[in-house]
């Protein structure tokens, strides 16, 4: 009885109530709730860290309540007595109080019985809940929040059953790729194993692998999509190298043949295998067609075909070892590019895998839309800055330019 006592004392000290009637009252304060509201009881929380006040707001029947608490010792308590009581059966009634710290309960009494639960973080209230054991008619059971309040009909025996699922952590997944280094051997062949637990399994997803080579310094520049390149002047050409690999979300090869005959490695579409010009030949994905579009008509531009050039712009297959590869090339053209003309050309590329088998080289497969396409990579090609920037006419015998 001491601790009825006490919360007495704090009630009588420290609440400050208020009423509402048809009126909606929020407390942005308020950071925990009672699961369920109903009859009479009282509640005991550690009050938020340098909260001086922990506001109070109870919603019974359509009528509102609200009230202060002053922390003693970094408690607070209160007594849900006359007026805080609540013997409605509305699911709309409600208690909320806060700031205060996880940890603290309540109970509430019903005629001849009393139930403690604790009282319920706001935060997880939206967590997954799960269904309670019915235990037939012999037990009602009153939904709240993040508890059920069970009764016993013949004896009033009642309590309160958290029903509110804790949010799990997974593990952290091993973000290696499923096929990795350390395998029996030294060769290219067998220094991959491949593994099918304890890694990253990804989702099928493509990355379109796009460098070409800078003629000056001769370091090699990849082309992300909706990147610009440089069309080039004079007789010069920019060619670009395009293959298809995995987007690095883990994969393996799914013939368990690592002889490294055609690529039929662990390394196939892994793109750490691209690094070198031999190993990005051997080991990029096969059966890989492609389709390449310019302009911004309808439908991404007009198809180009190889051999046929379309404003500068053609394709063919890699001059060394092209299979399952394209090589873009880009040349000069007067018509976009010129003193009197700066126009740039976006460039669409589609890369699919059309053969089932082919999507199924690698576990997981390679994933395609409806129309076989795995991977797709834009890029516009612009004008060198000689015609980007082109000069302005002089007014004879004034040397400077005009508007």
């Amino acid at each position: 009885m001491k601790l009825v006592k006490h919360i007495t004392i704090a009630l009588v000290l420290c609440a400050i109530p208020a009423m509402a009637f048809g009126q909606s009252v929020t407390c942005d304060d308020c950071t925990h709730v009672v699961s369920v509201y109903q009859g009479h009881g009282g509640f005991i929380a550690m009050a938020a860290e340098d909260a001086e006040m922990v506001t109070w707001v109870a919603t019974c029947e359509g009528v509102t309540r609200s009230g202060e608490l002053t922390p003693s010792d970094g408690m607070v308590s209160m007594l849900l007595m006359d007026d805080t009581a609540c013997y409605g059966d509305d699911e709309d009634n409600s208690f909320e109080v806060g700031p205060i710290m996880d940890g603290g309960w309540y109970w509430i009494t019903d005629a001849t019985n009393s139930a403690v639960g604790g009282l319920i973080n706001k935060e997880i209230l939206d967590n997954e809940t799960t269904m309670l054991a019915d235990a037939g008619d012999g037990v009602t059971m009153t939904m709240g929040k993040g508890a059920v309040l069970l009764k016993e009909t013949a004896t009033g025996r009642v309590g309160l059953l958290p029903n509110i699922l804790p949010a799990m952590e997974m593990d952290p997944v091993d973000p290696t790729p499923c096929g990795v280094a350390g395998g029996p051997g030294t060769s290219a062949a067998n220094a991959w194993t491949r593994r099918v637990s304890g890694c990253m399994m990804g989702n099928g997803g493509s990355t379109v692998l796009a460098t070409y080579t800078n003629s000056i310094t001769g370091a090699t520049t990849r082309v992300m999509s909706g990147d610009t390149v440089t069309r080039p002047g004079g007789t010069g050409t920019l060619s670009i190298l395009i293959d298809l690999w995995g987007n690095n979300s883990g994969h393996f090869l799914t013939s368990a043949d690592s002889s490294g005959a055609n690529g039929a490695d662990f390394l196939r579409g892994q793109q750490g295998a691209a690094a070198s010009a031999a190993g990005r030949i051997a080991h990029r994905y096969q059966g890989v067609t492609y389709s390449v579009s310019a302009g911004s008509g309808v439908g991404g531009g007009q198809e180009i075909t190889s051999g046929t050039p379309l404003e500068g712009i053609d394709h063919a297959a890699p001059a060394t070892d092209g299979a399952n590869a394209l090589a873009v090339s880009i040349v000069a053209n007067d018509d976009n590019c010129d003193d009197d003309n700066n126009f740039p050309t976006p460039v669409t590329v589609n890369v699919s895998v059309a053969d089932a088998a082919q999507r199924a080289q690698v576990t997981p497969g390679i994933a395609v839309n409806s129309a076989g396409v795995a991977g797709q990579l834009k890029f516009t090609v612009v004008c060198p800055a000689a015609s980007a920037n082109m000069g302005q006419e002089l007014v004879p015998e004034n040397p400077f330019p005009t508007e």
